[in-house]
């Protein structure tokens, strides 16, 4: 026998009737909604005897063939042996000197390696980031802080990675922006259905004939592997999307017009 509002009852019966069944709703008299309303605040939401809560969206399953890209992952490994070894330096430079006296090239050197491991540890501010790529039959999906972006193969023209030289324009580029991957909508009103990716358009002159001059892009660390990792998820799941590895282009650099100054 068990114990329960309005006297004894067998456990049997007792367990049948107050388990935990998936997908039940607790009916609550009116004096306990008050209650509850009262006690929870303005974010409680109380369901009165006709209404039911609404349904949880339905998640969007992959398949099996899918590919998981993961950029945070490799910037770590490239974080532990980069700025392991330029860290490493720095200490014995600073070692060296401090026993051996001051000398120029060694100064020079623990600059070097300084510079080096002070570049690692700034690159690696987004290692935690949990950024990557999903690619499947269904679509291309982009993950970042937690959340994850779709969108499906159909609304994508050509997907590819970029690349622009070491020099270009007579200025050094930032390791961190040579490579990328760059995806191109299909259709001009891509934009105004996904406003959630305006953070990674861009809009300039086309690297590639045919292609529009809004795209899609995500840069990539560099030295590594990724750029190998995402040609063979997109071959495996999407292989007419794919255009290939190219060359970007930096937009012009205007001056301007002294005789106007």
């Amino acid at each position: 026998m068990k114990w329960l509002p309005g006297g004894w009852q067998r456990a049997d019966r007792a367990g049948r009737e107050w388990a935990t069944v998936p997908g039940r709703v607790t009916r609550r008299n009116d004096a306990t909604a008050r209650m509850g309303a009262e006690r929870g605040g303005s974010a409680t939401r109380v369901y009165g005897k006709q209404e039911q809560p609404p349904e949880p969206p339905a998640p969007v399953g992959l398949g099996p063939e899918a590919q998981d890209v993961d950029v945070s992952a490799n910037s770590f490994r490239l974080l532990l042996i980069g700025g392991g070894v330029s860290g490493l330096g720095t200490v014995l430079c600073a070692a060296t000197l401090a026993n051996n006296g001051s000398t120029v090239g060694m100064w020079v050197w623990q600059l070097v390696f300084g510079i080096v491991f002070l570049g690692f540890v700034i690159s690696s501010r987004g290692m935690l980031s949990s950024r990557g790529f999903l690619l499947d039959r269904s679509g291309f999906y982009a993950r970042t802080l937690g959340e994850v972006y779709g969108v499906s193969w159909n609304e994508i023209s050509a997907i590819g990675i970029g690349s622009l030289p070491w020099i270009e324009q007579k200025r050094p580029v930032h390791p961190e922006r040579r490579v990328a991957l760059e995806f191109y909508p299909a259709d001009p009103g891509f934009s105004s259905r996904h406003p959630e990716l305006e953070r990674w358009r861009v809009e300039e002159q086309p690297s590639l004939p045919g292609t529009p001059s809004v795209r899609y892009r995500f840069h990539l660390p560099p030295f590594t592997r990724l750029p190998r990792a995402v040609e063979r998820g997109v071959q495996t799941v999407a292989p007419r999307k794919w255009v290939g590895h190219y060359r970007r282009h930096l937009p012009p650099i205007h001056f301007p017009d002294s005789t106007k100054l």
